[in-house]
């Protein structure tokens, strides 16, 4: 019988000190793999002994989950045979003999530039909570930050003489976005208004504090503000904090950007990650195609 308890103790401390993953990339994959454990000892099956068969029969009993589950869960399970292996409990990894299911990358909506500007002209001013989501909403679509990185963003990350903002990312990765005079117009704004009145003295290091308190704003609660946005400007599709990531990308890409800038300002590790913008980043490609095109 595995000892779930004693090995993802083991299992959390490596991908914390030898990958370096944050705390909500530690709680993912841990829980991929308290559920393989469970698994292994309903087939009485000790660590040891692990092998390609045992992964496989896991999968095989998994096949309604979508292939991106599947996927995720071999990141996690090579990350556990990783630690297994570096551990000495096993000697080969049984993960190596396992494909990686082939993933149908989904083309994201996005939302046209008039939506946008729809969207930022929604909240209103005259209140904190308006002139907060003003303040974000002008930032997520000035950056392509990722939801998690906009509410963490600190008054350390940004530099309002200079116009950037330092990001930290997915794997700890750091980098510089450029921030346009709209959004730090916005953003001090809130700061020196608003948000001063909740927080003279900066007690919270955060900038986006949520509507209750003196604590940064969380994920759910900027998610429902969007939703909140979009029911009054009477849009039927389904528009998250994500979805002006997208917009962000594509847009840029609308306007002449290339690919390894939009990469870069992304935060992808892959270009190939980025490549999904081109399929929907249609606008630009019939301006120069009615514009150069002989028969047009």
């Amino acid at each position: 019988m595995i000892d779930e308890k004693v090995t993802i103790v083991g299992f959390s401390d490596y991908l914390l000190l030898e990958n370096g993953l944050s705390q909500l990339s530690i709680k993912a994959y841990t829980t991929d793999v308290k559920l393989f454990i469970a698994f292994l000892n309903k087939c009485n099956v000790e660590l040891e002994n692990l092998s390609a068969e045992d992964i496989k029969a896991y999968l095989e009993e998994h096949l309604n989950h979508e292939a991106s589950s599947n996927a995720r869960f071999m990141c996690s399970l090579r990350s556990f045979c990783a630690y297994l292996k570096k551990e000495h409990i096993i000697e080969n990894d049984p993960c190596a003999q396992i494909e990686n299911p082939k993933l149908i990358r989904a083309i994201p909506k996005v939302m046209s530039e008039g939506c946008v500007r729809a969207f930022l002209d929604a909240p209103n001013l005259s209140n904190h909570t308006g002139l907060r989501d003003k303040a974000m909403l002008e930032t997520i679509y000035a950056t392509g930050l990722r939801i998690s990185e906009l509410i963490n963003l600190k008054f350390d990350n940004v530099n309002f003489t200079d116009g950037f903002i330092i990001v930290r990312g997915k794997g700890d990765k750091e980098r510089l976005v450029p921030l346009c005079e709209e959004a730090i117009y916005w953003m001090e704004t809130y700061i020196n208004t608003e948000r001063l009145k909740k927080d003279p003295k900066r007690t919270c290091p955060y900038i986006f504090l949520s509507g209750k308190g003196v604590a940064a704003m969380s994920r759910i609660a900027f998610w429902y503000r969007i939703k909140s946005y979009a029911k009054a400007l009477g849009l039927s599709e389904d528009i998250s904090p994500h979805t002006f990531r997208h917009a962000f990308a594509t847009h840029l890409l609308n306007h002449d950007a290339d690919l390894r800038s939009v990469q870069m300002l992304l935060g992808h590790s892959s270009l190939t990650t980025t490549q999904i913008y081109t399929h929907v980043a249609t606008q630009r490609m019939h301006q120069v195609y009615d514009k150069s095109h002989p028969r047009s």
